[in-house]
């Protein structure tokens, strides 16, 4: 009997157990509800725990009260603008911004999923990225772009990638880009404008708020163009007169007479080679200009006229130049000339060499010195009357021939017509003034005896014997140069 009851009581006891269990549960799950609901109702109206604005706390508030820090923040609201040397301020009443604070901090709040709230409140959030305010563009356009055109003036404007000769290379290579310091007012509004949007109090400026360079290192063009122009920097010419050089077309000549298009194409430019021919040609012609130089005995003389000297052929040196240069020529060449001197040692000096005539007016002395630039004839004369119709001319001639006998036929002052025979005639001036023998003067020769009614028509008069001796030396094409 015993037995049958303590087993009736065992089965009895296991339901109450699950009911028991049952009761509990659903008491947790009641209470999990009432408070997650609650919890829901709570953050449906108020910002999560770990909620930011801007760095700002605004964890348990309402939309309400974060609308009225909105209204507060905007009220004082201003961006600090700068980097790179600039620096500005920007007030929110300049920028026009306009916001319904309390509808924006409303749609934050529905950018928390209120109903994962358990899970939420561990995690922190900044909902700036949710403040949307509204301004006025043009007047936040005209603020910014007023104070960077300002800053602008005195900046340093970018610099454009380039072809530049390289002297040491004497190539043309691509020279890079440079910023500068101006900026960017378009890029510059654009960061302004995110800033003023979300409300950020600074604006740092960067190398992106510069002006860009249009064109870079980097194109295609620029690297091209480059060898193009190489292929025209290939000549390099010596031209020589007489052996010296007097001009010489460089790499980097030529490569001041390249020049490149819009589309970047290499060219020539002929007037600027034309120019430099020219140029070259003034400074090599020497006929009828003046020459200072020292004579051997330490005497210095400058002396001008006569049609001795080296003349350029312009046209000539032109074409042999442009050949030169489109050929990528290499080495000397002798200019042409119209006629030539006997050496060149630039324009203004001595364009002969040592062996030459000197017929000095002022001191009433005719001087020959040999190739070796020695003294070997050597006597006192007598030149043509200062009356502006038998003064001999002052310049540097060539002695145009020699003639032995010879017959000078002329004009007196009185009209009358003269002749007379001369065993030693050697002309410089045409064939109508030159060096000969006078024995007809008797009152001898030098000194004032030319002024003194004894001049000549304008030849240099000489002792006979002097003249045959002058004769044996003295060739056909020897420089004469007759200077006071």
């Amino acid at each position: 009997m015993l037995a049958e009851n303590s087993e009736s009581f065992d089965v009895g006891q296991k339901p109450n157990g699950r009911r028991r269990f049952a009761c509990v549960f659903g008491v947790l799950i009641g209470l999990l509800l009432m408070v997650y609901l609650a919890g829901s109702f709570f953050f449906a109206t108020h910002f999560l725990p770990g909620t930011t604005l801007s760095q700002r706390d605004i964890s348990l508030k309402t939309p309400s009260e974060v609308g009225d820090l909105i209204e507060a923040d905007l009220a004082n609201y201003e961006v600090t603008v700068s980097g790179h040397g600039f620096s500005t301020k920007i007030s929110a009443a300049r920028a026009g911004v306009r916001l319904d604070a309390e509808r924006t901090a409303a749609n934050m709040l529905a950018t928390t999923s209120f109903w994962l709230w358990p899970v939420n409140i561990w995690q922190e959030r900044d909902v700036a990225r949710e403040l949307a305010a509204s301004y006025s563009a043009s007047s936040l356009n005209a603020v910014v772009r007023g104070a960077v055109d300002a800053f602008n003036e005195t900046a340093d404007l970018p610099v454009d990638a380039c072809i530049v000769f390289d002297e040491p290379s004497e190539l043309f290579v691509v020279q890079p880009e440079k910023l500068g310091t101006a900026l960017d007012a378009s890029e510059v509004t654009k960061s302004v404008a995110q800033a003023v949007a979300s409300l950020q109090p600074t604006v740092m400026l960067t190398d992106e708020h510069l002006q860009t360079p249009a064109l870079l290192a980097t194109d295609a063009h620029l690297k091209s163009a480059a060898h193009e122009a190489n292929a025209l920097i290939k000549a390099h010419i010596q031209l020589t007169l007489g052996g010296a050089e007097a001009g010489v077309v460089s790499p980097a000549l030529v490569a001041s007479w390249v020049r490149f298009g819009g589309d970047l194409a290499a060219t020539l430019d002929e007037g600027a080679l034309s120019s430099w021919v020219h140029d070259l040609t003034t400074a090599c012609t020497t006929t009828g200009a003046q020459r200072t130089y020292t004579r051997p005995d330490g005497k210095v003389i400058s002396v001008s006229g006569g049609p001795y000297g080296w003349s350029i052929d312009e046209e000539l040196l032109l074409a042999l130049v442009k050949e030169g240069v489109v050929n990528g020529s290499v080495g000397p060449f002798e200019i042409p000339c119209k006629t030539t001197g006997t050496a060149f040692n630039g324009l203004g000096a001595q364009d002969w060499g040592a062996r030459y005539c000197d017929i000095d007016l002022s001191e009433q002395y005719v001087r020959f010195y040999d190739d070796a630039g020695a003294l070997v004839w050597e006597s006192a004369c007598i030149t043509g009357t200062p009356n502006g119709v038998h003064n001999t001319p002052a310049g540097v001639y060539w002695l145009n021939q020699k003639q032995s006998p010879s017959e000078l036929k002329g004009t007196n002052l009185d009209g009358t017509k003269y002749t007379s025979t001369v065993q030693y005639w050697m002309p410089f001036v045409g064939n109508v003034i030159g060096l000969h023998d006078a024995d007809w003067q008797t009152s001898g020769f030098g000194g004032d005896l030319y002024r003194q009614g004894l001049g000549s028509h304008g030849c240099v008069n000489l002792p006979p014997y002097q003249a045959a001796a002058l004769y044996s030396l003295i060739q056909a094409g020897d420089v004469v140069v007759c200077h006071w």
